[in-house]
């Protein structure tokens, strides 16, 4: 009778030990990840919480290796600074060379342009077309845009500012002639703020496509690997329209 009930005991520690096993076994991991505030790509929706181009494609790619993500908006400078003294798992988009992490395969087309009111009727051809014109861009833009661009707006009225919001009130309040930024951000804003204006967009920028920084390498090698299968199903194409212009 004693050896029966030891085994019944035996047992069923044996089932809880194995539940306890299989639960933790299959408990998702939470990857904390730091994206740059700039709608249509990151931003914060008061129906949908943290939305977006870059949220939703992430979060595909990680839920599909079985994780769980946690979002945090951040201005860009403090996403750098966070990420490199190990805040977060992830940073994106990875525009600049972090300290630390590995660099993902690139699923984010950014297009700088220039834009103006169409009333205005300015001629934007070319990035020299802009002396003489009062312009203002994103922090950073120099650095991202190159010395052609140094350059030039160091022959005219030039200022870089974070918050994107005020450049384009300044733009439709005749402040500035013209608003350097990312298209899908610049015309989301301008749809947002001012529906009714007309902007003319001067592609003089070419499109440059970036990625994300890992921290573990071997995490960034899986996030690459099922990023491809997500653009090779048109998932990802998918996700790029569904924020129309």
């Amino acid at each position: 009778m004693v050896i029966i009930q030891r085994f019944a005991t035996i047992c069923t520690l044996l089932i809880l030990l194995f539940s306890s096993s299989t639960s933790y076994a299959n408990a998702k991991k939470t990857i904390s990840i730091a994206v740059n505030l700039g709608a249509p790509w990151a931003y914060y929706d008061p129906k949908k919480g943290i939305t977006g181009i870059d949220v939703k494609i992430i979060d595909r790619v990680f839920t599909e290796l079985g994780y769980q993500t946690e979002f945090h908006l951040l201005a860009y400078n403090r996403l750098m600074g966070q990420f490199n003294h190990g805040k977060y798992d992830m940073a994106s988009p990875a525009a600049f060379t972090f300290k630390s992490g590995t660099l993902t395969d690139t699923y984010l087309p950014f297009e700088d342009v220039a834009i103006s009111l169409t009333k205005q009727s300015l001629k934007i051809n070319k990035i020299d077309d802009l002396i003489g014109k009062r312009v203002i861009a994103y922090q950073h833009a120099k650095s991202v845009l190159g010395n052609e661009f140094t350059h030039i707006v160091e022959q005219t009225s030039y200022e870089e500012m974070g918050l994107r919001e005020v450049q384009i009130k300044l733009l439709v309040n005749n402040r500035v002639d013209v608003v350097i930024g990312e298209r899908r951000v610049l015309q989301f804003l301008m749809n947002k703020l001012f529906p009714n204006e007309n902007i003319t967009i001067h592609q003089i920028f070419p499109v440059v496509n970036y990625g994300s920084v890992i921290r573990e390498s071997e995490l960034a090698k899986k996030f690459n690997q099922e990023l491809r299968k997500l653009k090779k199903s048109g998932e990802y194409d998918e996700i790029l329209k569904s924020w129309k212009d």
